[in-house]
């Protein structure tokens, strides 16, 4: 039995564009074959409704203003109707936590949001072959010091 599927299309910012086409990266390379922003979409739906507890709302605020999700490129994709729903309940809490009203593309966009965080840590530590404790001691030493600073003796 084929699952319901829902169309759905936008108008997005390059910015978003360039979001979207990121994730399909990093997606593809966890998975070892090309993927789509659906199947990310419909893979993924489930953590939307984390999203308001997962972060910090500054930090949401400002993805969707660094990243703006109106734009003048259409983008036109069918996910499936479980999928847009899970995304589409997600969206109450987000709206709590930023105070503020959150389209379907704005879900949408911090759900990709999520992916990256994910996928650089994730990325970080398989690189490196590192513990999730061990990358962070190192993430947090990996700085160079300032020029100006003489070290004392």
């Amino acid at each position: 039995m084929e699952q319901a599927s829902r169309e759905w299309s936008w108008n997005i910012s390059s910015g978003y564009f360039r979001l979207i086409t990121e994730c399909i990266r990093l997606f593809s390379n966890s998975k070892l074959t090309f993927g789509s922003l659906s199947q990310i979409i419909d893979e993924r739906c489930a953590s939307a409704s984390e999203l308001h507890k997962n972060y910090r709302a500054e930090d949401l605020k400002k993805h969707l203003e660094i990243i703006p999700t109106d734009g003048e490129l259409p983008l036109k994709i069918t996910i499936l109707e479980s999928s847009y729903d899970a995304i589409d309940d997600s969206i109450p809490e987000i709206e709590k936590l930023l105070g503020d009203s959150v389209s379907f593309a704005n879900a949408v966009s911090l759900l990709l949001f999520d992916l990256v965080v994910e996928e650089n840590r994730t990325e970080f530590v398989t690189k490196f072959g590192l513990s999730m404790l061990e990358a962070k001691a190192y993430k947090a030493a990996a700085k160079r010091a300032d020029g100006k600073v003489v070290p004392i003796r």
